[in-house]
């Protein structure tokens, strides 16, 4: 639980994830998306020192969700 509130403490700092168009209320935009480890990189070699999985995409209700099964559950 620590580490969730962590990760969202610093995506709130970082400004939120800009994907596509979102901007903050004042015209800014994110940068947090430029700390995903994952996200996008499907059929890449995964980024966690000493792991050798494959970054997999799995789309559930329209939407992509991705992962490395190797050190992710």
């Amino acid at each position: 639980m620590a580490e969730i509130k962590a990760v969202l403490a610093d995506a709130i700092r970082a400004g939120g994830s800009t994907l596509r168009d979102y901007k903050q209320a004042n015209g800014d935009l994110g940068s947090f998306q430029k700390e995903f480890a994952v996200y996008g990189r499907e059929g890449e070699p995964c980024a966690r020192p000493g792991c050798r999985g494959t970054v997999r995409r799995k789309t559930q209700g329209g939407r992509s969700t991705f992962h490395c099964p190797a050190c992710q559950r």
